[in-house]
């Protein structure tokens, strides 16, 4: 009988990295997210505490998910409506092709504000 594998940890299922450039985050996601790692990223998220005088542009890259069930849609819809409520912004980079179909049939992606990269949110150099 082959041996099973000892379950993975949270942090071996999921590495979010997160950066901050003056007043935007950059969060980004690799590996599973799931029941076990979704309050990995709710930390992260919520740590941000985006607020007048601080971060205002939250960017959430998903390019690196391999998996996201129903417990990471439903965080990603919780940290929509409070930006929403908190007026500042949160842009989602889209993920893999089946993420993006997940969004697609759950309606989720006519909530979010999906770019398909971060660079997408920078704004043009000022030209004089």
């Amino acid at each position: 009988m082959p041996s099973e594998q000892p379950p993975r940890s949270a942090a071996e299922q999921l590495a979010v990295q997160a950066r901050t450039n003056r007043r935007t985050a950059l969060v980004a996601l690799h590996g599973e997210l799931d029941l076990v790692t979704v309050s990995k990223v709710a930390e992260v998220l919520d740590g941000l505490e985006p607020q007048a005088n601080g971060v205002r542009h939250v960017v959430l890259d998903l390019r690196g998910l391999t998996f996201m069930d129903v417990t990471g849609l439903r965080e990603l819809l919780r940290q929509n409506e409070f930006a929403r409520i908190n007026r500042h912004n949160l842009a989602v980079v889209r993920g893999t092709d089946a993420i993006q179909r997940v969004f697609k049939l759950t309606g989720v992606e006519e909530m979010l504000v999906l770019v398909d990269d971060p660079d997408d949110l920078v704004p043009p150099p000022v030209t004089h």
